[in-house]
């Protein structure tokens, strides 16, 4: 898209996975004092990449063929933000059951309620260099790192208490656990990841489609991260074609997950819009020497070893804070919808209430026919409160009257922005866009830039893209 983007692990895939594996088939008995025979987990983590690699294709698919246009058409912030939502709220007995296994919880808590609230503005002086003199800069450490100090404050503390003995053995707040300690021990320093680690990927309808749903989640949550990273980098909103490579792009990293890694989709990170908002730093090249940095640290096995150690309260907190920016970016997409029609909070309302109540009912009273493998997908979809908030959503939004596209929050159809392609932030550059034009048919690839002439009218005028 040639902005400032981060791309990363999708929270959407995570209810899938717990969804699919809470299912008795497929659930798992065993403690952590336990020893499973290696070929059951890898058959697990084999099926888990299957069915994302298998799932991948989709926003590929939407990305090439421009789909994604079609679908903003139908999908807006009144599908969208019950569905993410409901993401969070699904998340949070399992937050509860990390927190609740020891108060050191309350320390990261309250450390990154005074980072976020208190501390944001205060700059720290750090020394340096300027024009070859001893130079004191004032960096605003608090507000640029306000989770990495939370979690490291934490940490340091649950270190301190097993150093000290200040909390008994066997606590969940200590970091000197036999099994972390023996995952330190024994996991190499270099660890190259290769397709077929665990075997020959397997596939299973019921979790392809939990993965769909999670996909088409982190497509519309990613179109809406387009938008606010243009604006935060001072851009102008962008346009149809890099919409498609983004999530093109999105569909590939999840495509290079499931070959590689234990089987949860990419999407683009949320929180670094946010940190360019404070740090007004949108260059691209920082994005590539940070992600050239971020796949040096995978390579690295002992790094990974060394961040299990992180206590479970810790862990709880961590999803937390993750789970709170899914919230907000929720909360957020509603902004453009007028809330003041009671069609709207209607829509809105019975959305989220129905994402609550029907995935009870139906984990006590799971759907029983003669068909088994009909039952394990109405079972799975119907049990994941934000498949059922957003069907019921867009349901709702596309069949009740009495709004303009504008009052439902959807862009209004035939606008289109001025600029021509010389001059756009989203073409690339100009010997690559000669290159381009010289092949034919390329013109017609909807998630190539191209040289547009208005044929919509906006205001009664023709514009040029």
């Amino acid at each position: 898209m040639r902005l400032a983007l981060l791309q990363g692990t999708a929270f959407a895939y995570v209810p899938s996975v717990q969804g699919f594996m809470s299912l008795p088939e497929n659930f798992c008995n065993a403690t952590e004092h336990d020893s499973v025979p290696q070929e059951i987990y890898f058959g697990k983590l084999a099926l888990l990449q299957g069915c994302l690699i298998a799932s991948s294709f989709i926003p590929m698919f939407i990305g090439c063929t421009g789909l994604v246009g079609m679908l903003t058409k139908f999908i807006g912030p009144l599908t969208v933000s019950p569905l993410m939502l409901l993401l969070a709220f699904s998340q949070v007995d399992l937050m509860v059951t990390h927190i609740s296994k020891h108060w050191v919880a309350i320390v990261q808590a309250v450390t990154l309620f005074a980072t976020i609230l208190y501390l944001a503005e205060v700059k720290i002086p750090i020394p340096g260099v300027k024009n070859r003199r001893f130079h004191w800069y004032k960096v605003n450490l608090f507000g640029q790192y306000p989770y990495l100090i939370a979690i490291c404050t934490s940490w340091i503390f649950c270190i301190i208490l097993t150093v000290f003995n200040l909390t008994p053995e066997g606590s969940a707040a200590r970091v000197d656990k036999n099994i972390s300690l023996q995952v330190i021990d024994e996991s190499a320093w270099l660890g190259v990841p290769y397709p077929g680690k665990f075997g020959a990927p397997q596939f299973n309808l019921g979790l392809f489609l939990l993965f769909t749903l999670s996909a088409m989640t982190s497509v519309f949550e990613s179109v809406g991260d387009y938008h606010a990273a243009a604006r935060v980098s001072e851009e102008r909103p962008p346009p149809s074609h890099a919409i498609n490579r983004g999530i093109l792009a999105e569909g590939l990293g999840s495509l290079i997950s499931g070959l590689l890694g234990p089987g949860v989709g990419m999407t683009t990170h949320t929180e670094n819009i946010g940190v360019i908002g404070v740090t007004r730093v949108a260059s691209r090249w920082t994005m590539v020497m940070a992600g050239l940095f971020l796949i040096v640290l995978g390579l690295i096995t002992k790094i990974g070893a060394l961040l299990s150690t992180i206590p479970d309260p810790l862990v709880g907190g961590v999803l937390a804070s993750s789970m709170a920016m899914v919230v907000g970016v929720a909360i957020a997409n509603l902004q453009t919808v007028d809330m003041s029609l009671s069609r709207n909070m209607g829509v809105f309302g019975f959305s989220m209430m129905f994402g609550l109540i029907v995935p009870k009912y139906f984990n006590k009273f799971p759907v029983e026919n003669a068909w088994s493998w009909l039952n394990q997908i109405l079972n799975v979809l119907l049990q994941m409160p934000m498949f059922v908030g957003a069907l019921c959503g867009c349901i709702l939004d596309n069949t009740i009257g009495g709004a303009t596209r504008e009052q439902r929050g959807l862009r209004p159809r035939g606008e289109i922005y001025a600029g021509g392609i010389d001059e756009c932030t989203y073409s690339f550059p100009p010997w690559a866009m000669n290159i381009l034009n010289r092949i034919p048919g390329v013109q017609y690839i909807p998630c190539m830039p191209k040289e547009k002439k208005g044929t919509n009218r906006v205001g009664g005028e023709e514009i040029r893209l």
